[in-house]
């Protein structure tokens, strides 16, 4: 199957995302923030990073803009909650926009999370 990449400065989501995904068949990396994500994408080969929007240090519009510098290809799902000031919806329409293969609004609905890796890795639009 795949290798996912996981960034999520929640530990408890990247701890359930991450055993979705294994169970799901994948093999999986996870990153405590965008920076730690980066450093870990620079090491690795990944088919896929999900990647929460509102974290410390680097956020996840700002690791979308740097992975896409660093492989125009890499398939990205970008998902977020908001945040006390900032709209959800204004963020995932932003990521889309900015080239998330996929968004998805937090809490996590699991089934469309799971149709959209499955998506995104057959490379379907």
């Amino acid at each position: 199957m795949a290798h996912i990449l996981v960034i999520d400065d929640a530990p408890h989501i990247c701890t359930v995302l991450t055993k979705f995904l294994l169970i799901e068949g994948h093999s999986v990396d996870s990153a405590e923030n965008g920076a730690a994500g980066l450093k870990l994408f620079d090491l690795n080969h990944y088919d896929l990073v999900i990647t929460d929007v509102v974290m410390p240090k680097i956020d996840g519009l700002e690791v979308l803009t740097a992975l896409k510098q660093k492989a125009a290809t890499v398939r990205i799902i970008v998902m977020s909650g908001g945040a006390a000031r900032l709209d959800t919806q204004l963020l995932l329409r932003t990521a889309q926009a900015m080239g998330a293969d996929r968004v998805l609004p937090k809490p996590l609905d699991f089934w469309k999370l799971q149709i959209a890796v499955k998506e995104v890795l057959a490379g379907v639009q």
